[in-house]
């Protein structure tokens, strides 16, 4: 009997079927690893299995018992644990106080608090004390504290997703150690990660979902690189929108340094479309984030490009990857937030022309096919595909040489997907040079004149059409030799 049994899990996001009827298991002693490309569900089924999301069919087991996992607090009772990339820890805390985060009594007795915590330091051979603040630790130790933090509750699966994503090779070695400790305790480990040389350093079997079905679970002794690659993402042609070439004007010269990356610059033509893959840490994000003055130093055609404002008065405008939080002003109408980048343009005497402001809301909610066409209406109340739509006429308004986009389709649905390809593609045929950052390498496939391919801060390779889809995601999750 496995330890954990997940059987014909469902899940719909509006029109969309994320999970259809996935079954997935581990058992005690094991590390299983979970592969698939973005959106093939690997998240959406462990936010299930964490009781941060419901399912909409299917049955949870844990050693026989059947589970009804109606919270992340339930499925921690019950011994389920899920260590985020980006960590849940208190950093003005100390390791001790966020050992018990969320269990501490009214009135703590510290003296035993730290007693306890150094006995399972110790048994965990971690290296430092209880009575240090996590926010002064790497951020290796600070993902080493949120194993111990998750083994303090007695856990019997431990969930780990994009784990080593922030860590150096000398941190996740020590993740990686710790790890194996577990599995050799009994645990069940489940391991998510783009990174396959960590599948096959690291798991027992491996199982692979695309478009939100499972494919394949397979032991990983005899298996090949290449042939898990292929059961990623099938056998397919890499489908491309009808582009335009690029002008054959003057190209733009982009240089990029810091952000971790080593120095990179490159030509990009007006029209020209550039994808940046990757997975997540590999330095693809910090591209685009230089480029819009956001950290590092970066440069047009010489230029520096030192701040956003800087940025876009150099032509450059960055469509972030949250549109939420960095996109949107969400209790602003959409009117407000399409002029916010553009006010000096839409003013006479420091005030805003009011009748300005409201005729290029219309322009571009016209020329965007926005819906509901009320430009009046808060953002925060736009769907998903609508809401991005508004932080590119926020771009557009300000009439960029270059435009950013970081993960430009992400939570959109399949029609809303469609008609920001197409919009690209005008604006591509209207000379505007793009730069596209994602995590989606079918998208990339689609939508890219070439693609660079990152892993640790440095470009490993450089593909241009036809592109062979698999020799692509190769170079991407580091099966491939740079």
């Amino acid at each position: 009997m496995a330890l954990l049994e997940m059987r014909g899990i469902r899940k719909r996001f509006g029109g969309v079927e994320a999970l259809k009827g996935v079954d997935f298991a581990v058992e005690a002693g094991e590390i299983h690893a979970l592969v698939g490309e973005n959106g093939a569900g690997k998240s959406t089924l462990m936010k299930i299995l964490s009781g941060a999301l419901a399912p909409d069919g299917g049955e949870v087991w844990l050693s026989g018992r059947r589970l009804r996992l109606g919270s992340v607090q339930e499925a921690r009772r019950q011994g389920i644990v899920m260590v985020y990339q980006e960590l849940n820890l208190a950093p003005n805390l100390s390791v001790a106080e966020n050992l018990s985060l969320g269990r501490l009594p009214l009135f703590v007795d510290r003296k035993r608090l730290y007693t306890r915590a150094r006995i399972l330091l110790e048994e965990l051979d971690l290296g430092f004390t209880p009575e240090v603040p996590v926010g002064v630790l790497e951020v290796g130790q600070q993902t080493l504290v949120a194993v111990a933090q998750a083994l303090s509750q007695e856990a019997r699966i431990l969930v780990f997703d994009e784990a080593t994503a922030a860590l150096s090779a000398r941190e996740a070695e020590r993740l990686f150690q710790l790890v194996k400790e577990l599995r050799n305790r009994g645990l069940g480990i489940v391991w998510i990660s783009h990174r396959l040389e960590e599948v096959f350093h690291l798991a027992d079997r491996v199982t692979v979902l695309r478009d939100g079905q499972r494919v394949a679970t397979l032991p990983l002794s005899g298996l090949k690189p290449e042939a898990l690659v292929e059961l990623m993402v099938g056998k397919r042609e890499a489908g491309r929108l009808d582009l335009p070439s690029p002008k054959a004007h003057p190209p733009l010269h982009l240089e990029v340094r810091g952000g971790g990356l080593e120095p990179l610059a490159f030509d990009l033509r007006p029209g020209e479309i550039l994808g940046l893959a990757g997975v997540v840490g590999s330095g693809r994000s910090a591209v685009v984030e230089i480029l819009f003055g956001l950290e590092g130093e970066g440069r047009v055609n010489g230029e520096p490009l030192r701040s956003p404002l800087e940025a876009i008065r150099r032509g450059v405008f960055l469509v972030p990857a949250d549109r939420k939080a960095q996109g949107l002003i969400l209790g602003l109408s959409a009117r407000a937030n399409i002029s916010l980048p553009v006010l000096r343009e839409l003013s006479f005497g420091g005030v805003v022309s009011a009748s300005r402001e409201a005729a290029l809301a219309r322009q571009w909610f016209q020329a965007l096919g926005i819906r509901p066409q009320d430009p009046e209406r808060p953002a925060g109340t736009f769907s998903g595909g609508n809401q991005q739509k508004l932080v590119l006429a926020k771009a557009l308004a300000t009439r960029p040489r270059l435009l950013l986009l970081a993960e430009p389709t992400r939570g959109v649905d399949v029609a809303a997907r469609q008609e920001i390809y197409a919009l690209l593609a005008t604006w591509a045929r209207e000379g505007v040079a793009q730069i596209v950052s994602s995590g989606d390498t079918e998208e990339l496939l689609l939508l890219c004149h070439r693609i660079f391919v990152f892993r640790k801060g440095r470009v490993v390779a450089e593909f241009h059409p036809p592109y062979c889809s698999e020799e692509v995601v190769a170079h991407v999750v580091g099966t491939a030799q740079a």
